[in-house]
């Protein structure tokens, strides 16, 4: 006689005083048959988001009269209490410790019963990142971890509120919250409201200590029909559209497939670069020739870092260095490429090639306070005196930590080795600020040099700079020398050394002695 399990929003008891009288049981086989059921009294288990277990029942094998309304009550209860006992037993290791919410874990398993439930429309999940990590651990790091709790339970009320009625809220981790919507798309207007009131509630500022803590608020969400069929898959898709509500500053996205393919491709150039750096010949270094613009002669080149993927051909600098320089591996990427380098110049040396070779080095390499110190250890290693090197640093670098930055900066040029600011002129550096930067040559970005012969304003920026730096003792590198008219101006206005494709691209270490040899430092304009 018990049912399966089905949702419903009735607490009524079913009482049956005798089933063989009962059109509804009289040829049910637990009646006719054992166990002989005359009398049946059963009270509804069911879930407080209306899942309906079964019931909890009272049966006799002889005709009874109705409950009496102390019965009845007294059967509610006990189906009260073995509903909490189920309740409590199915709630250990699904709640989140700071707001008892139910947590990742029981998210997962409610979508996976959800997607198993035929009678279920689709529905859409939505990932709430109420801060960014680094702005929670800033949180956490000054107000304490109190406070940092506080502020998730303050969310969690603030983003319940918002919800539509019996809408679960799930606490997935520190920060990041998650409900399912029923059937709908949200961009279809049926659910948009409930994300702008979420986004406008966690926008307002909170107050701890006396202090008004506003935070960066990230809302994604993806419609389960857009996705694998895994819980996982869906939860995955939903926190890539909060990354990306976040790191373009708009109230919510929606899953975007064309993102979430470059992310994948970030997570696996990421995983190939560690084996890339403990392999053989993916990774590789290129020399682009550096002259003196007065004389016509070879002073030195850059090193630039090239990455073949055996699968996914070549891989630009500017798409796997910023990448590493997000993740522990911007360290042993450093590493690798001074490492290369120095090899390559007491080769050189050997040969009678004395010419310095530039490395570019992260704002992170110069934050670490042993950077210093580990290039000092691969100089002796590589039996290479400081002053065949340089380093390459940009100015958005300098500009970070300031003050570890300038440690490590006058400690490499106490070992020897000579600093360019990379990209002068692209970042917010003030004249008080360049005036004591520890460095020797500022580089001048390409994108002031390339129309530097028709352009007035980049002339005027460029001639400036170059008097400025001049007069404040630095050297003057001009990058992206592509035209003889460039290369003539800025000989004509003083710069010291250019560096560009009207000069040479960067070369394999062969092709670099080659040209070398050959002694054609100027060749003709580039074809337009």
């Amino acid at each position: 006689m018990p049912s399966a399990p089905m949702r419903s929003n009735s607490d009524a008891l079913l009482v049956v005083g005798d089933a063989r009288q009962d059109e509804r049981f009289a040829d049910n086989p637990l009646v006719t048959g054992n166990p002989n059921i005359r009398f049946y009294a059963g009270a509804p288990l069911r879930t407080a988001d209306g899942l309906a277990l079964g019931t909890i029942c009272v049966i006799d094998d002889q005709p009874r009269p109705a409950l009496t309304p102390e019965e009845e009550e007294a059967l509610r209860d006990l189906s009260a209490m073995t509903m909490a006992h189920i309740e409590a037993r199915r709630a250990v290791g699904y709640l989140h410790p700071v707001t008892s919410l139910s947590n990742r874990f029981r998210f997962l398993a409610d979508a996976d019963a959800l997607a198993d439930d035929p009678a279920t429309v689709p529905g859409t999940a939505v990932v709430i990142d109420a801060a960014a990590s680094q702005q929670y651990a800033e949180l956490t790091r000054v107000l304490g971890q109190v406070c940092a709790d506080a502020f998730e339970i303050d969310c969690a009320h603030r983003i319940a509120a918002c919800l539509p009625d019996r809408t679960r809220l799930y606490h997935l981790s520190p920060a990041r919250f998650a409900f399912m919507l029923p059937g709908g798309m949200v961009g279809d207007g049926t659910h948009a409201a409930t994300l702008d009131r979420v986004s406008a509630a966690l926008r307002s500022p909170f107050q701890y200590q006396g202090v008004p803590i506003a935070t960066s608020t990230g809302i994604g969400f993806v419609h389960r029909s857009d996705v694998a069929a895994e819980s996982v898959e869906l939860l995955r898709a939903a926190t890539s559209a909060a990354h990306q509500s976040l790191e373009t500053q708009k109230p919510w996205c929606a899953y975007d497939e064309e993102q979430d393919r470059a992310a994948h491709r970030a997570f696996l150039l990421l995983r190939s670069l560690t084996e890339a750096m403990g392999g053989q010949g993916q990774l590789h270094m290129a020399y682009q020739p550096k002259v003196d613009l007065r004389t016509d002669r070879c002073i030195g080149a850059e090193a630039l870092l090239r990455w073949t993927h055996p699968e996914l051909g070549p891989i630009s600098p500017a798409e796997f260095v910023p990448l590493a320089e997000r993740t522990a591996l911007v360290r042993p990427l450093t590493e690798w490429v001074i490492g290369a380098v120095l090899t390559q110049v007491a080769h050189w040396r050997q040969r009678g090639i004395a010419l310095p070779v530039s490395i570019n080095i992260s704002m992170l390499d110069l934050g670490s306070g042993d950077f210093t110190d580990r290039v000092e250890a691969l100089l002796e290693r590589h039996d290479v005196q400081a002053d065949w090197i340089d380093f390459e640093v940009t100015e958005s670098a300098l500009m970070t930590d300031r003050a570890e930055v300038d440690r490590q900066l006058l400690r490499l040029r106490h070992l020897g080795i000579e600093v360019e600011i990379d990209d002068f002129g692209t970042g917010q550096s003030a004249l008080s600020y360049l005036k004591d930067i520890p460095a020797t040559a500022v580089k001048i970005d390409q994108r002031f040099i390339r129309s530097i012969a028709d352009e007035r304003s980049d002339q005027i920026m460029v001639r400036s700079t170059i008097d400025l730096a001049h007069d404040l003792g630095y050297l003057v590198i001009a990058e992206g020398v592509e035209t003889d008219e460039a290369y003539d101006w800025l000989r004509l206005h003083g710069c010291d050394f250019g560096q560009g494709y009207l000069i040479s691209r960067p070369l394999a270490p062969a092709a670099f002695e080659d040209w070398l040899a050959a002694g054609a430092f100027r060749p003709a304009a580039l074809p337009v």
